[in-house]
């Protein structure tokens, strides 16, 4: 059945051809339609009603040019003067566990404004609480994070809500295990940790495996909101997101982090507030929550508690809660990106209400995110529009929901769409500032031992954010030919993510590991995870597995989109002949990572002479293990930290307890 549909009577033509449930929702059309050439097919009339108002494209063009405003005021007007602070509120105290009697001294500090690269990439450590945390949720929540997770739900129901309380957890975990490590030592890089616990080959592995990791993420960044952007637009996706690469690159390269930061704060209330508009106005067109739900309810996707033990399914309550508290905890823990911004910060106590927001911050994104998956199930569960051909995959889904229901209020599509931009823009930019600050400490001075000058290492930094910039802006081009490349790459983050956790979780919490057990748990835990991923990965490709999604249907479509698609029912292969590990949950690859790094680690340094503990420094371990280090170590407070070379100060480590530490070993010799 055809339909031919003139500029006034479109309108007309699409309320003979959708049924109540069909893929246009008739009433939200609006009087753009009047605009629309004549086109032959219901879906081409769809496809043509979905573009950018002027307006929209001035709400877009709007975040772009505040964010490259941010850059200037923060690398032009607003600079830090040298000074030389004094201590106290505004430096993180002796952590829990600190001996009695023993004290920070006052530390020195030298700045050199603009140019210095403790300001450029730390902000002084004088940031606030509530803008570091808006960076965090800003940083976390990619596009793709927008675009996958209602997709998520969509295909496979809201058992992954629960990711909630694993995000919870990892608050907990972040803030009593690790947090208190970092923000006592003091640090440039959380990997300048390792070389202190155990060696500079430990660092050095762990750094290089964090950059390789961001070099791959990098391009898949901007690519899956330009994907979205091209969808509503139909504007040429490599261009826009060259202009995007080229804003963020601009901000980071005059303001440092300052500008990472208060652009991400930003930047997340426009995502936050687009998303909920669309949500909101979605709703209301439906007629409810209670017709989402039920209808939800009817199509199997309402599913919280599938005790299922096996590991195979992709979603149970057991493997979001365990894997989802593993994953979160990993990334969020020692992870450069999020290390780099808590030390931003004066003091533990700031720090600890940092991740505190953060955390109710992403609770709060996450369900709404899932709420959103329902809501495009409500709407399409009689008309699935991937089934019909209206959208290829399926992070275009939401942009597609989008446009349908909210297309005709001008200002909203741009809205989103900047809301998308926005998530992307300060993923990018909190990796390019992360990933030069990696390349200098534990590149530059850590693997290669080159002590540049404060010139020298502000021309490297920056440098290195403009080259990490033009290299996500080249594989724009590359990317959609590399096919299944894509999902190796992400396959390496959680394999990065787990293996590094567990070495730093091994040195924190293993007070007797060694260097010994760091390497061969590092090495192992990498193996095994990358076995399981990247052998998962292909035989996915291979069409071995597939995901099994939960039925859509097709039966509210109108007759032009049905007649003219091919709808397919979907054959699942049978895994049972697959290597079980293959099979697992994609949310089991960084426990299986993290949980082989400690068990190899700890039967590796038990094995080839454990540490002695009364000689470790207990500033190098948590805080929820210092109850159990015998007594002499608390002599050793700060040892380990006294030999930390200057890097973007003067002293940026904590004080070393000379005196103390030197009359107690005399009293003993005598």
């Amino acid at each position: 059945m055809q339909f031919s549909c003139d500029r006034s009577t479109v309108r007309t033509c699409f309320l003979s051809a959708s049924s109540d449930f069909g893929v246009l929702s008739v009433h939200n059309t609006g009087w753009r339609a009047a605009t629309i050439a004549m086109t032959t097919t219901l879906a081409d009339s769809l496809r043509e009603l979905y573009k950018f108002s002027a307006v929209d494209y001035g709400v877009f063009a709007s975040m772009l040019i505040l964010s490259a405003a941010c850059g200037i005021y923060f690398g032009f007007f607003k600079r830090t003067t040298p000074q030389t602070p004094e201590s106290s509120d505004d430096e993180c105290g002796p952590p829990v566990g600190t001996p009695p009697g023993v004290s920070r001294s006052k530390r020195r500090v030298t700045s050199y404004g603009s140019t210095s690269m403790d300001e450029y990439l730390l902000g002084s450590r004088k940031l606030k609480a509530f803008p570091v945390a808006m960076s965090l949720v800003a940083g976390y929540i990619s596009g793709v994070t927008i675009l996958g997770t209602p997709s998520e739900i969509y295909n496979f129901g809201t058992q992954y809500w629960l990711i909630i309380v694993p995000i919870v957890l990892m608050g907990v975990a972040v803030c009593s295990i690790y947090l208190p490590v970092f923000c006592s030592l003091k640090l440039n890089s959380s990997y300048e940790y390792l070389e202190l616990r155990f060696n500079s080959s430990v660092r050095s592995i762990a750094s290089v495996m964090f950059v390789l990791d961001e070099l791959f993420f990098l391009p898949m960044i901007i690519y899956v909101p330009a994907l979205a952007f091209n969808q509503v637009t139909g504007f040429n996706l490599y261009i826009i997101g060259a202009i995007v690469c080229v804003v963020c690159i601009f901000y980071t390269l005059l303001g440092g982090i300052k500008a990472v930061v208060f652009t991400d704060a930003w930047q997340v209330v426009v995502m936050f507030i687009s998303v909920v508009i669309v949500v909101i106005l979605g709703t209301i067109a439906i007629g409810g929550p209670e017709i989402i739900w039920d209808r939800s309810e009817v199509g199997g996707r309402l599913e919280f508690f599938n005790l299922d033990p096996s590991m195979y399914e992709r979603q149970t309550m057991w493997s979001v809660l365990i894997g989802g508290f593993f994953y979160w905890t990993s990334f969020n823990s020692v992870n450069q990106t999020m290390v780099q911004r808590y030390m931003s910060l004066p003091n533990l106590k700031k720090a600890k209400l940092s991740i505190a927001m953060f955390t109710v911050g992403m609770g709060v994104f996450v369900s709404v995110c899932c709420y959103a998956g329902l809501l495009i199930y409500a709407h399409y569960y009689r008309c699935d529009p991937m089934s019909v051909g209206l959208v290829k995959t399926d992070d275009q889904l939401f942009p597609h929901y989008v446009m349908e229901i909210v297309g005709h209020l001008q200002g909203i599509p741009g809205l989103f769409i900047a809301g998308v931009f926005g998530a992307a823009l300060s993923s990018l930019s909190v990796v390019l500032n992360s990933t030069s600050a990696v390349l200098l400490e534990d590149i530059l001075k850590g693997m290669f031992r080159v002590n540049p000058s404060p010139r020298v290492a502000n021309i490297f930094v920056r440098s290195s954010v403009v080259v990490l910039g033009l290299a996500a802006m080249g594989c724009l081009f590359i990317i959609e030919k590399l096919g299944g490349i894509l999902s190796v790459a992400t396959s390496l983050s959680a394999i990065a993510a787990g293996t590094t956790c567990g070495i730093f979780t091994l040195g924190m919490l293993v007070p007797w590991s060694n260097s010994k057990g760091a390497l061969f748990g590092g090495v192992s835990g990498a193996l095994m995870s990358g076995w399981v991923s990247l052998g998962a990965q292909f035989a996915s490709a291979n069409g071995q597995i597939m995901p099994h999604k939960l039925p859509i249907s097709v039966d509210g479509c109108a007759a032009d989109l049905v007649s003219n698609s091919t709808i397919v029912n979907p054959i699942y292969p049978d895994g049972t002949g697959i290597f079980p590990l293959y099979r697992l949950s994609y949310h089991w690859i960084t426990p299986i990572g993290v949980v082989t790094v400690m068990i190899v680690g700890t039967i590796v340094s038990f094995l080839t002479e454990p540490r002695n503990l009364k000689d470790i420094d207990p500033e190098l371990i948590s805080p929820v293990i210092h109850r159990f280090l015998p007594q002499e170590s608390f002599g050793n407070y700060g040892s380990a930290s006294k030999d930390v070379p200057l890097h973007f100060t003067e002293e940026m480590r904590p004080a070393a307890y000379g005196t103390e530490r030197s009359s107690t070993k005399s009293k003993r010799s005598h």
